[in-house]
């Protein structure tokens, strides 16, 4: 799947587990959603001329700085705890997740990213930057890597074994990305209107 499908997909597995009424758990699902389901493809290098990555990372970048000036703003407390955890720990993660991304994009597209062990590297260094975002980090990170699988091309689920994991279902561009795209998008919207509708006095019962 292409960028903007993962991250969609990424925001919308990350609201499915935030809580309803709480601006922060919105806020960090936001965030923690839309890194997560795109960090995987820090594989794909500049130098592999591969735009719709860059478009990826402009729209997660985006899309965290939106969020955290939301969260400024109302004080819902992701940005309280990133100033209170100023710290050795905060350094040392920032520097394992850039490290891991480093290496990442010095490795072959859908092998070290995209396998467990990465995912649990990635995990463990976001943990040290910003606990309560991991859930939802973790959940699209997760979301990412059960996307590539549907891919014809597959993934190297269990690396460093070479073999691929793959259900051969689509093409990463086509008719299926469009559709996921639409459904990421149009799901998360209807969950964030549903978690943050308590706080605007409406109630909705429907999940």
């Amino acid at each position: 799947m292409m960028s903007k499908t993962h991250i969609a997909v990424g925001v919308a597995s990350a609201l499915a587990i935030a809580q309803t009424g709480s601006a922060e758990s919105c806020v960090a699902a936001m965030i923690g959603g839309s890194i997560g389901g795109i960090i995987a493809d820090c594989d794909i290098t500049p130098s592999r001329a591969h735009k719709d990555a860059l478009i990826g990372r402009i729209v997660v970048i985006a899309v965290s700085v939106v969020s955290l000036a939301i969260d400024y703003w109302y004080g819902a407390g992701v940005c309280d705890y990133l100033v209170g955890s100023l710290g050795v720990w905060l350094i040392v993660g920032i520097v394992l997740f850039a490290a891991l991304t480093f290496v990442g994009g010095h490795t072959d597209h859908r092998s070290f990213t995209h396998s467990l062990v990465g995912m649990a590297a990635f995990c463990g260094s976001f943990y040290l930057i910003c606990e309560p975002l991991l859930p939802y980090f973790v959940i699209g990170y997760a979301s990412h890597l059960v996307l590539d699988i549907t891919n014809k091309q597959g993934i190297q689920l269990f690396w460093p074994f070479k073999a691929n994991a793959s259900l051969g279902l689509c093409r990463a561009k086509g008719f299926a990305n469009t559709v996921v795209l639409v459904l990421g998008i149009a799901v998360a919207a209807l969950l964030l209107a549903y978690r943050l509708a308590p706080l605007f006095g409406v109630s909705i019962g429907v999940f």
